[in-house]
């Protein structure tokens, strides 16, 4: 086989991807690249000695896909529409059918969030945010495009949702730049914000450097400001008030206008109260110090730091309110020496189970990937599609590798790796919880939900009417929700003596009676606290009922359509789900409560009860061997060996037998992993 010079390799790569009409590939450019891929793997391994692993058949390679692009096994119809298929290129068929379809945004939104630390929850700007990132997702914004609107966002986040970068870390802004560094540059360079780094060239006064460029931005709203300048100026006293002393004579009283606008404000304070925490707006007068206790002699104390730039373009001497604009640009750029291989290298990692440079977030000039021309062509071609995500996934799954049997040796952690096969991996928590729902409902919802986006609509339409409003419907609306904010501490104080008074009362009459007053009052008290909310006045939380559970997806919706992170013990967390504190924080490691979950939890019980579609199909059969080629399909996707067939075929002959193979089924490797 004939292999091209390296060089040559990488200027063609643009050449044949750039000569495409649109960012989509043609099936020639994602099989030629992936094909290229093989190639220069395989020229590694032959130099090590090695061999590539053999190739998985086909009911390992349906559930691989179907997992590993879509982020959930495949129905039972699914399965046996993919045996059924004579098509000499139905593994690639198949691979571009998943990849154009609403699963795949599930999933890659689910691995995004967990990156970025995405919080649904977290104030109003956390659903905002999350409703963007997976419209944006979907929409295939380019991946330097959808950093770059983060980086350089502000304003309040019901015009402009990306602020939920920066909100995300209010007040914590050394903290965020790390995690900028650290996410989309890969460089890890956190313990410089407190003294020099002791394992790498940062300096803490270049850390501060770097910093600068997030200087100037503050948390507050500007709208707001505007929107009370406005009330206080149109309803500000026109005339010098005229009045008469004791003895009858008119005498003039000068305008107090002070005291008026600060009346005002006090009117409206309870209408903006939560705009700050949903806003960011840029100071230019602001600029980043050097902390109080600094003890390098390069510099003084609490002593106003420059931004400048210390690796790829030298970037210094930028003008305060262009600070934030230059630094999103900065990091995006094709000519940043690590923005666009640290994603192509996390994405690799993320189909292939291990990094190319491990780990994905900690690079160096000196890092050395263990198959630095692949590298080198996932560099060229993710510039080539032009930072798309979903045409350089669609690279990934089309080569050899990917269908290629899992290593059975563990990578050992930050030691090159080099791949005859992709690392076996256990399914996340979110595939798990996806792949439930198939084993009970029988199908599942891949396309997105409205609920979150109806919600999130309902909020900036409220936002809107709010600083649109007419001045003095403002003030009448800012005491309406002062009288019902004081409204609702006396009924919270009227539930905490009743609280008080039901814990001390006898059983009987006496009970009883506390026991009525407490639950009027919880319920006085939960009327009350809509009414204190401006936006809830303004209508953003009305919906219909009859539209609440289609909106929600029923039973079918996936996690990706959920708010996120998961509750303690429900079965996302349990199994790892990232509770969105630090970068990419979901695990598989495996636990004992896991286990349990897996063989007591009613949440897996999967033919149970009467909803179950898994348990009345097998209750509709009436062969045993039957039962057992279905669970086998649905849990496995693929048909039981002779040998299993003689093993378990005499456990599918009643309803308690089979309970307890398909609860063996779940708890095995062959559901758990990755295979």
């Amino acid at each position: 086989m004939q292999f091209l010079p390296k060089t040559l390799a990488l200027a063609l790569v643009s050449l044949w991807i750039s000569a495409a009409s649109a960012k989509t590939l043609t099936d020639k450019q994602a099989k030629d690249a992936a094909a290229r891929i093989d190639q220069l793997l395989g020229v590694d391994l032959k130099a090590a000695n090695l061999k590539q692993n053999d190739r998985v058949d086909e009911g390992t390679f349906v559930r691989r896909a179907y997992l590993g692009v879509i982020g959930r096994i495949p129905t039972e119809e699914e399965a046996n529409a993919f045996f059924d298929d004579t098509s000499q290129e139905k593994r690639a068929e198949l691979i571009d059918k998943l990849v154009v379809s609403p699963g795949f945004d599930s999933h890659l939104f689910n691995w995004t969030a967990d990156l970025l630390r995405v919080q649904t929850k977290q104030e109003q700007f956390g659903l905002g945010w999350h409703v963007w990132l997976r419209k944006s997702l979907a929409e295939d914004k380019p991946w330097d495009v959808l950093v770059r609107e983060m980086l350089g966002a502000t304003g309040h986040a019901a015009k402009n949702p990306a602020v939920g970068y920066y909100l995300r870390d209010r007040n914590m802004q050394l903290d965020n730049f790390s995690n900028t560094m650290q996410v989309f540059l890969g460089r890890q360079i956190g313990c410089a914000q407190c003294h020099d780094h002791p394992f790498d060239d940062w300096s803490q006064y270049e850390y501060y450097q770097m910093a600068a460029f997030g200087g100037g931005f503050t948390y507050r709203s500007k709208d707001a400001q505007d929107t009370v300048r406005r009330v206080a100026m149109d309803m500000k006293p026109d005339a010098p008030e005229v009045v008469r002393n004791k003895k009858g004579k008119v005498a003039k009283k000068r305008n107090d206008g002070g005291n008026a606008a600060k009346g005002i404000q006090k009117t409206l304070n309870p209408l903006f109260k939560d705009f700050n925490k949903n806003a960011i707006f840029d100071d230019s007068s602001k600029s980043l110090e050097l902390p109080a206790d600094y003890q390098y002699r390069n510099a003084e104390p609490k002593a106003t730091v420059p931004a400048e730039t210390l690796f790829g373009e030298h970037l210094e001497n930028i003008a305060p309110a262009e600070r934030r604009e230059a630094f999103s640009k900065w990091v995006t750029s094709p000519e940043n020496p690590f923005f666009t291989k640290v994603i192509a290298n996390r994405l690799w990692a993320r189909t292939f189970g291990h990094g190319l440079q491990d780990p994905v977030d900690d690079w160096s000039e000196d890092s050395k990937p263990s198959h630095p021309e692949v590298l080198a062509f996932l560099e060229q071609t993710m510039k080539a599609v032009d930072y798309d995500l979903r045409q350089f996934s669609r690279v990934l799954y089309h080569t050899n590798l990917f269908q290629r049997e899992c290593e059975t040796v563990e990578p050992e952690s930050g030691v090159p790796h080099l791949f005859s096969g992709p690392t076996l991996q256990r399914m996340s928590a979110e595939q798990l919880f996806d792949s439930m729902i198939v084993l009970t409902q029988g199908e599942i919802s891949d396309a997105p939900v409205t609920s979150h986006a109806y919600k999130w609509e309902s909020y900036t339409e409220a936002i809107d009417k709010l600083l649109k409003a007419d001045s003095k419907d403002l003030l009448v609306l800012g005491e309406s929700a002062t009288q019902a904010e004081a409204a609702f501490r006396d009924a919270q104080s009227e539930v905490r003596r009743l609280q008080r008074e039901l814990s001390e009362a006898k059983s009987g009459p006496e009970r009883i009676a506390a026991q009525k007053a407490f639950q009027a009052a919880r319920r006085k008290q939960g009327d009350l606290r809509d009414q204190r909310d401006p936006i809830s006045m303004m209508g953003a939380s009305m919906e219909m009922e009859g539209n609440r559970k289609e909106r929600r997806g029923g039973d079918t919706a996936r996690t990706s359509e959920k708010p996120a992170p998961f509750n303690p013990g429900t079965l996302v967390s349990e199994f790892g789900g990232s509770d969105r504190m630090t970068a990419s924080s979901s695990s598989t490691e495996a636990t004992v409560p896991q286990a349990l979950a897996l063989l007591n939890d009613p949440n897996t019980d999967i033919i149970a009860g009467k909803r179950s579609f898994l348990g009345n199909r097998l209750l509709s059969m009436k062969s045993p061997e039957e039962r057992l080629k279905l669970v086998f399909l649905t849990l496995y996707s693929r048909q039981p060996t002779a040998d299993e067939i003689k093993r378990f075929t005499p456990m599918a002959n009643d309803a308690n037998s089979m309970k307890q193979l398909t609860r063996a089924m779940l708890t095995s490797n062959q559901f758990i992993f990755v295979q």
